[in-house]
């Protein structure tokens, strides 16, 4: 008994199963997680080291150098760089896709423990880092107000940040601009002189006297006491009436010294301030605080945005009347808004799918049974993807879209042939049963078919990177749709037919008006479509060579306009936000930073039309440094949403298009636009230079990165180097016999410059639960000039004060900022731009060619290309592999079905046929092959063959029925056009909000709707008139040589038999 027949027999059982799942559908969807793209694992790990002071040489020698060593023979490390600066080594591991990080990590900290000894003991500890996409703010807010923006940051520190930070979701919430409060202490040098004193050792003193330590338990009669020492300081004028002890020289022999006490107050400032102001921020010119929103790894970025906004608006009732929270920027928007358009697509392409079925039905209750497949194999997909952890993606709604069009396929043939039986006035559940049980075998494979081209996908997606684990998502939603559509076909169409299908009459009697002229008209232009098709197909047979090699040079000529049609590796998503970075010299002071950051600003404000926001963000620190750069900043246009986007208002292209003529008009900074988060690609090219010279190496990639600034502007823009100006420095040359002879060492001096310079924390101070750092720095006077250096004095161990002019002396000179290395090698890489509409081939190749033929021949430096150029060769070689055998698996499964190789053979051949649709569709419409286009020819292949299948399915059966070929092959085109003109355009039609009515932020997967609809369109037509020429000629071959083969065979008994004849005589 098969599943039909049960299905039929116990339809209440069936309905009800199917109510369940639909039910079930619904409440997965709205506890589906959703975000821009699939989860995924980024293959990379930081291993960040602090040591204090250190110069990126001295760094480089002692600790990334070291490291690189016992780390390089790491299990499935594929590549190495590292990060040598003032005071850190960052070294950035890129492993194989696939690899357990966590297995790596614990790997990595293994080999950090085996040469800890080798490190520099004032080094801290290696620190290891896993990379993840979360770790990017999901939200910008702004607080603002007739407040200073140390008070501001004060409330967003005590108030807003501690608040958001406890919801479901957020992993921190980071305060940047403002100035961080803090416990002054400011000592003249005369007051260090008077009491031979020095800042490391007040510093010191303090810290020791700030303390609160465990005694121990006691007993006394019947309870227990915990015993606590608490030093801690309680207010200010506790730290104030520290006790300070110094050494005073005496002038009895017998008394050398003596040791005596001044409190703090009696010679240092002591005030509650704020630390040295090393971030700024504005919204539209106005001083205000920044807070960084960051998700926890693996939370929903939009149920955790919600969450934000809903703490927001309780936050502003709280807020005093004088300041302001509003959120300026978020990727959570863009989510929704992309998000919200696929799934519109989805809906329209559904609607217009089921539009088709019922022109081609023309019967209300056959429509609604087909059309039920929609939205019921939709749910299931949904369950399915619930319990399989797919989220709701750009990714998982595309393959869904995919699937919209193929989805109804099996519930037509089903249909179909029960409606044949009911014609022959079988009764409803016998035809739902008989007709249902004869396609089951045929609709399986057809299923099947579609299914196994993304079994080789599933299976090597590592060897695909980032590309493999993207479209993982895409690959699961297809197979899940198709296989409930095969469900749904087989247990719930029979059950409705079995119900509800009646036999209309062939004559429309009883049908008058509107029903009656539109079924006429509809008759008789598809049986002259028939007629036609016929006629048409008798001439391309007639002649089917001269068809066939014209087909043969265009589709030459199709895969030469690769050429010009371009390739790149993503086509990129639109944001809502347009962020410029601006990179100034070494050294450049905040200030001095905030200034060039509002030259652009007022240039440029009335230039962006529609801008919601201009924030601006001057300094910061980065996970590459260990300090400020207050050398950094950036500033970020918001703009309108696309749907509220006015006439005139500008999008992100524009708006980078006005705001590139600017960054010419700033000789002293690096401008650059920041980083879409939207976009799953960086868009850049890497040129990456090696050579162990240092200077050669400066000197080859300063002359690399003119090049491309002068001579490559019709290929790329946005040109950056990793290398950085020198830092403008003050180096101290000690001459260390007198150092020696003064009982100095070089830490002592080093630590004390350090702390005279940029004051030390010698504690923390407790106020209403929050710590400040107590900073004890020289008086402002004291540090203003280069010659206060000469000032600084040095205590030794026996307690003298000692100039550091009297054995060292201060050269100007430019500091290395960073030495950077790749797989053990110092190497520079710069970074650029392809310009808009550029093939990134063609920007690879000029630039290469302009490189090589104007950089001076030199052995020892080394340059590779890279960056997406070279994702995409690996993405391509792996699509191209997975292709072949998709291909291959969809020749087997349909060898199977027809039990011959040349049938499928012959199928097969539709497959490049219909690349020459995907080529005229994108050079048409004027977009550019991608990996995503790559994607899409997958989803060809096994959705083209279909039509291929039915075709010479039904082409064997006439012939087996008695029909000479060509017959066979005229008559098997004009019965089975409806169905293949049903199938494709259902496909077809479902495809178009995809793939011609994208929106900005959706239009990264648009090469998936083009390559399939292109290809779909005239694949199918080439399946319609040239599949029966190519039937004709293959068949024809076969029965020749059979003849030839039968007429030696024959011949050779009439030889026999001529032979024994004559023997017999």
């Amino acid at each position: 008994m098969s599943i039909s027949e049960i299905c039929v027999k116990k339809p209440v059982t069936t309905l009800l199963c199917f109510f369940m799942a639909i039910a079930l559908g619904i409440y997965c969807t709205f506890n589906l997680p959703m975000d821009m793209y699939p989860n995924m694992t980024m293959p990379y790990v930081l291993v960040f080291t602090t040591y204090d002071d250190a110069g990126p040489e001295e760094v480089e020698q002692s600790i990334t150098r070291t490291m690189e060593s016992a780390l390089s023979g790491l299990s499935g490390l594929k590549n190495m760089t590292s990060k040598s600066s003032m005071g850190s080594s960052v070294i950035f591991l890129e492993f194989d896709y696939g690899v357990n990080l966590d297995v790596a990590g614990g790997d990595i900290r293994d080999k950090i423990d085996m040469i800890r000894g080798y490190l520099p003991e004032s080094a801290d500890a290696p620190v290891v880092i896993k990379i993840d996409p979360s770790m990017m703010p999901i939200m910008y807010l702004t607080l603002e107000g007739e407040r200073t923006p140390e008070e501001l940051r004060q409330y967003a520190e005590d108030i807003i940040s501690k608040r958001l930070e406890q919801l479901d979701g957020v992993a921190s919430a980071n305060v940047i601009g403002g100035r961080e409060k803090s416990i002054n202490i400011d000592i003249p040098r005369d007051r260090l002189e008077a009491y031979g004193l020095s800042i490391t050792s007040v510093a010191q003193m303090i810290g020791a006297q700030n303390i609160q330590s465990s005694g121990g338990r006691i007993t006394s009669g019947d309870t227990n006491y915990t015993i606590k020492t608490n030093g801690k300081y309680k207010t200010v004028e506790d730290l104030k009436d520290t006790v300070i002890t110094y050494k005073v020289d005496m002038l009895d022999a017998a008394h050398s010294s003596q040791l005596l006490s001044v409190r703090l107050r009696d010679i240092a400032d002591v005030y509650e301030g704020y630390k040295s102001e090393s971030t700024l921020a504005y919204l539209d010119s106005r001083p205000c605080v920044m807070i960084l929103i960051q998700k926890q790894s693996g939370k929903n970025s939009v149920a955790t945005g919600k969450r934000v906004r809903d703490a927001i608006k309780k936050l502003e009732k709280e807020m005093p009347s004088d300041i302001h929270l509003q959120e300026t920027n978020n990727s959570v928007d863009i989510i929704n808004e992309t998000i919200n358009n696929v799934v519109n697509s989805v809906v329209q392409g559904a609607l217009l799918a089921i539009l088709i079925l019922f022109i081609f039905l023309r019967s209300i209750k056959s429509t609604i049974i087909i059309g039920l497949a929609i939205p019921i194999s939709v749910m299931v997909t949904l369950l399915f993807m619930y319990f399989n952890n797919i989220t709701i993606n750009m990714i998982s709604m595309a393959g869904l879209l995919l699937g919209i069009g193929m989805l109804v396929d099996n519930s037509i043939v089903i249909l179909e042939n029960i409606y044949a039986y009911r014609q022959r006035d079988a009764k409803p559940t016998v035809a739902a049963i008989l007709g249902s049980k004869e396609m089951v075998a045929s609709i399986t494979s057809s299923t099947l078919t579609s299914v196994c081209i993304f079994l080789p996908m599933l299976l090597f997606k590592k060897q695909l990177g980032m590309m493999g684990q993207m479209f993982n998502d895409l690959s699961f939603t297809i197979i899940f749709s198709l296989m409930s559509s095969l469900i749904v076909a087989v247990a719930l169409v029979p059950v409705l037919c079995s119900s509800v299908l009646r036999i209309d009459k062939i004559v429309n009697e009883g049908q008058s008006g509107i029903t009656y002229a539109f079924n006429n008209a509809f008759n008789r232009f598809f049986q002259w479509l028939e007629n036609s098709y016929a006629v048409g197909v008798s001439k391309v047979l007639h002649h089917r060579k001269l068809c066939v090699w014209i087909l043969v040079i265009v589709f030459i000529l199709s895969m030469a306009a690769i050429k010009f049609v371009g390739f790149i590796f993503m086509p990129s998503s639109a944001s809502n936000s347009v962020s410029v970075e601006f990179t100034l010299p070494q050294g450049t002071d905040v200030h001095a930073t905030e200034d060039t950051i509002f030259e652009m600003y007022e240039m440029t404000k009335d230039e962006i039309k529609g801008t919601k926001f201009i924030s601006i963000q001057v300094g910061g620190t980065s996970i590459y440094s260990s300090g400020s750069e207050t050398n950094k900043g950036s500033i970020t246009y918001t703009l309108y949403p696309e749907a509220e986007r006015l006439p005139g208002y500008d999008n992100e292209a524009k708006a980078k298009e006005k705001l590139r003529k600017y960054f010419n008009k700033f000789p002293g900074a690096d401008l650059k636009f920041g980083t879409n988060q939207n976009n799953a690609s960086s868009g850049k090219m890497e040129i990456s230079i090696k050579c162990d010279d240092l200077d050669n190496l400066r000197n080859t990639a300063s002359f690399v990165e003119n090049l491309l600034k002068e001579k490559c502007g019709d290929y790329v823009n946005e040109v950056e180097s990793e290398q950085e100006d020198g830092l403008p420095q003050a180096e101290i040359i000690v001459d260390r016999a007198k150092m020696y002879e003064m009982g100095l060492t070089i830490y002592n001096v080093g630590s004390e410059i350090n702390a005279a310079i940029n004051g030390k924390t010698a504690t923390r101070y407790t106020d209403k639960g929050k710590d400040i750092d107590v900073i004890v720095q020289l008086s402002e006077r004291d540090r203003k000039k280069l010659n206060d250096l000469d000032q600084i004095s040095v205590v030794n161990a026996q307690g003298q004060r000692i100039p550091l002019s009297s054995f060292a002396h201060y050269e100007q000179n430019l500091a290395p900022v960073t030495i950077l290395r790749e797989n053990q090698s110092r190497t520079i890489t710069i970074k650029c731009s392809m310009v808009e509409g550029i093939s990134m081939d063609v920007a690879y190749k000029n630039v290469q060619r302009i490189v090589e033929e104007n950089l001076p021949r030199d052995e020892t430096v080394i340059i590779n290309y890279g960056g997406d150029m070279e994702e995409m060769t690996t993405a391509v070689k792996g699509f191209a592999a997975i292709m072949l055998m998709a291909a291959a698996l969809v020749f087997v499964v349909m060898a199977s079905q027809f039990e011959s190789l040349v049938d499928p053979f012959i199928v097969i051949l539709t497959i490049p046929l219909s690349f020459i649709g995907v080529m005229t569709i994108y050079a048409i419409t004027g977009n550019q092959l991608s990996v995503v286009s790559i994607m899409g020819m997958l989803v060809l292949i096994g959705t083209i063959v279909n039509n291929g299948i039915v075709l010479v399915d039904y082409t064997n059966l006439l012939r087996k029925r008695g029909l000479e070929l060509e017959e066979a092959c005229v008559e098997a085109a004009r019965n089975r056009l409806r169905p293949i003109l049903m199938s494709t355009l259902t496909t077809v039609i479902s495809l178009m909000p995809m793939a011609f009515f994208a929106t900005e932020s959706s239009r990264s997967m648009q090469p998936i709707g083009l390559t399939v609809f292109g290809g779909m369109t005239f694949g199918s037509l080439m399946t319609l008139f040239i599949m029966p020429s190519i039937y004709f000629m293959f068949i024809t071959r076969r029965m020749k040589k059979a003849e030839k083969k039968a007429a030696k065979k024959a011949k050779k008994e009439a030889d026999i038999l001529e032979k024994l004849e004559r023997e017999g005589k």
